[in-house]
């Protein structure tokens, strides 16, 4: 950003939230005991130097939107400190995707090829690796697309071109470990795709996912001379993992998702399935591993989720045990809470007060350590666990460090220093009361998953109003009168319908209002309670007649635009930031909507008036949305509105007249997807605008700030951290700490420098 100075001396630092997002692969360092290399679907790529124990993110210089969606990754075994990782999403029906290669451990990475598509939050992403370095050449280096075909580099990585294969979903790629020059790539069809979070009732499973048919059948491909030429192995079966017999260099063995375990005992040619012993048909298989201690036992595990209640809670199976007959599958142990330490209380909200219940969802990969005899890694929907006695019992060291949770929004407590509250996907709210370094949970309430929005009372402190958002589309503002207590939902709401923003008036205490989102004739509107939040009322306004639903673009906003992926609807948009209420006058409020305009009410609800007038609704396109709204801390008439694209507005006479804040860079594009503003010593406003990268518009992430109303800003820096996609960002009450919050990396804290 030309023209903005870097402040200095600004670090941000990762808020202790643990884990909570989906770990989708695992892989470990080829000569170091104890060092790991996790990838996630939403937030990057992490080491551990323990054993899995505690990690770091590995993100450092990543800016665009899709680079930390990470479908593979790859360490080269000649030098390990060369890595490399694919990553890529979909939006607008074209798929983006890159590979970058770092040199330094994943400390900072740069660009090597843009050739193919990846999905790295997609309905592959719990599969095999699809790059791969060769074990015998240290300079070649293999990978496969989503889209885009399959790809080699001869260079180390420097460049690449793209093979005869055709545009397949690839699934895996693998070098044979024994064999000099051969390389594998296993593919994926259209009915193997894992869809469960997909609302499939709309266009067909391709069309939610922006995908075109590839068929429905699998395919292994094989080529003896690193990818100059090929030949089509077997065609039937989806291949998710490809894995190779230490004791016959002819053996494979494959994990082909509903087909089950497969072997092959001619190098790929014919499969039969081996499923003995293992659960009946019903369930997704994407890993399996050799032991290369005990070579003859190998590690599966079916793909379980919440609804699958005869499988065992965590459904890991061995083969090769002594005793039992070859080949067969044999439950290494049937687990209950005792045999688990380490996994954060968080989990016991999903298992149903059992942690072992949701301890087995969704296992992604499986490792049987190299270095140590009978430790074994799990990645699942929550982090990474460990073993240390074969699987009999799991450590989870509290996932510290795989801050990978989708949030949607922060608040700042009105008269505590270093207080917060934040809402995240699949989660009930958190809070901190030391700037973000240590959280605790707000209950949860049965039935109902995730939080949205959040408002702490300013009269008592220990009274939070929240939305929570539940399985089939379900929603309440819920009430917490003490830290200890339970919630309970002070207004459940119907199918469609979504807590958008809570506030409390600027002014009176104990007046709150909510923005609810959905089918205008299910309820949709703005709400007002003045009893602490216990009862609520909806208040006069009705948005024009045109409008059907709030948002009135309703699946380009949450099923396109601002989403975590495009499949899963109103995942991790964003909230809590089109409301707001004044500061200075008594039931005086505003909301927005994101492409039709903003009302201000000036008698709590009551009356309405439009005053978005001249603002950028769409003006560049369909990205070109409200996301933002808010009042002025120091002049009672200055308002604020952040738009998707236009940046940010203000308005100093109410909202008669608009003009643009930030950036005045003609044609510079930047996203207010977080907006805070505070109190500077002097009395002017502080402002600190967050951009969540975008596909649609090409754009990176960045935070700017302001000490003096917009009139000058600085870039914070934060290549350190990568491509946080910034959904929430709030000063404390004094305005010197904060927090912001993102979807995938969790939330980050720092503390403003002092004013030079």
């Amino acid at each position: 950003m030309a023209g903005i100075p870097p402040e200095t001396g600004q670090v941000w630092s990762p808020a202790s939230l643990g884990g909570g997002g989906y770990i989708t692969g695992l892989i470990q360092h080829p000569a170091q005991s104890g060092v790991l290399y996790a990838r996630c679907d939403v937030a990057g790529a992490f080491a551990s130097l323990d054993g899995g124990f505690t990690w770091e993110a590995r993100n450092g210089g990543l800016g665009k939107a899709y680079h930390h969606q990470v479908q593979s990754f790859a360490i080269s075994p000649h030098r390990p400190e060369v890595l490399f990782r694919c990553s890529g999403e979909v939006r607008g029906r074209t798929f983006c995707g890159s590979v970058h290669k770092s040199a330094d451990g994943g400390h900072t990475w740069r660009e090597v090829c843009t050739g193919m598509g990846f999905y790295g939050n997609g309905p592959t992403r719990m599969y095999g690796e699809v790059i791969a370095v060769d074990p015998h050449h240290p300079e070649i280096v293999a990978a496969g697309g989503y889209t885009g075909g399959l790809w080699i580099s001869r260079d180390e990585g420097e460049s690449w071109m793209r093979t005869p294969l055709p545009e397949d979903r690839y699934g895996c790629v693998a070098f044979h470990p024994g064999i000099p020059g051969m390389l594998y790539a296993g593919t994926i069809s259209d009915e193997d795709l894992n869809m469960d979070y997909a609302e499939t009732g709309e266009g067909g499973v391709l069309g939610l996912l922006q995908d075109l048919p590839r068929g429905n059948a699998g395919r292994l491909y094989a080529s003896s001379d690193l990818g100059d030429t090929w030949m089509l192995l077997h065609e039937g079966p989806s291949f998710a993992e490809l894995a190779f017999d230490s004791r016959d260099p002819q053996r494979l063995m494959a994990a082909c998702i509903w087909n089950g375990i497969c072997s092959s005992p001619d190098g790929g040619r014919n499969w039969q399935t081996n499923m003995a012993g293992l659960p009946e048909a019903g369930q997704r298989y994407g890993s399996v591993v050799q032991d290369s201690h005990q070579p003859q036992r190998w590690y599966t595990a079916p793909d379980v989720r919440p609804h699958m209640k005869a499988v065992p809670p965590v459904p890991l199976y061995v083969s090769g045990l002594a005793g039992n007959r070859s080949g067969e599958w044999q439950l290494i142990r049937q687990h209950n809470d005792e045999d688990l330490s380490g996994f954060p209380d968080y989990m016991d909200h999903f298992g149903g007060g059992s942690r072992a219940a949701a301890a087995g969802w969704a296992i992604s990969t499986i490792i049987a350590d190299r270095f140590v005899e009978d430790r074994l890694y799990l990645t699942n929907w929550y982090g990474v666990a460990v073993s240390s006695d074969g699987g009999r019992t799991w450590c989870a060291g509290q996932f510290s460090g795989l801050e990978t949770t989708c949030m949607e929004a922060v608040a700042a407590a009105p008269q505590q220093p270093g207080k917060f509250c934040v809402t995240m996907a699949d989660h009930p709210p958190k809070v901190t009361e030391d700037g973000g370094r240590s959280f605790w949970n707000l209950p949860g309430i049965p039935g109902y998953s995730g939080s949205t929005a959040v408002a702490i009372s300013r009269s008592d402190p220990h009274r939070y109003l929240y939305g929570l958002a539940g399985h089939g589309r379900t929603a309440c503002i819920a009430v917490c009168r003490n830290a200890g207590g339970k919630a309970s939902a002070v207004l459940p709401l119907g199918t469609g319908l979504f807590v958008q923003a809570l506030r409390e008036d600027g002014v009176k205490n104990g007046s709150f209002y909510a923005y609810v989102d959905g089918p205008v004739a299910s309820g949709a509107g703005i709400y007002r309670s003045s009893d602490d939040g216990m009862t609520w009322e909806q208040t006069a306004f009705r948005p024009p007649s045109y409008m059907d639903t709030l948002p009135h673009h309703k699946t380009w906003i949450e099923a396109e635009l601002l989403p975590v992926v495009v499949y899963q609807v109103k995942n991790a948009c964003g909230s809590n930031q089109l409301l707001a209420a004044s500061p200075f006058h008594q039931g005086r409020i505003l909301i927005g909507e994101w492409t039709e305009g903003i009302w201000e009410s000036r008698d709590g609800g009551d009356t309405w008036k439009s005053i978005g007038e001249g603002l950028p609704f769409q003006r560049s396109g369909p990205a070109s949305v409200l996301n933002a709204i808010a009042y002025s801390t120091n002049h009672p008439d200055r308002v604020y509105a952040g738009f998707i694209s236009e940046g940010l507005w203000h308005s100093s006479n109410g909202g008669r007249t608009w003009s643009k804040l930030y950036p005045l860079i003609e044609g510079e594009v930047f996203n207010v997807s977080a907006l805070a503003v505070g109190t500077d010593d002097e009395g002017e406003d502080l402002l600190l605008l967050a951009s969540e990268p975008m596909v649609v518009n090409g754009t990176d992430s960045q935070v700017v700030y302001s000490r003096d109303g917009g009139c000058s800003w600085q870039a914070w820096e934060q290549s350190g951290i990568g491509a946080v996609r910034w959904k929430g960002i709030a000063f404390d009450c004094e305005g010197r700490q904060v927090l912001g919050v993102s979807c995938g990396n969790g939330a980050f804290h720092k503390r403003l420098a002092d004013k030079i």
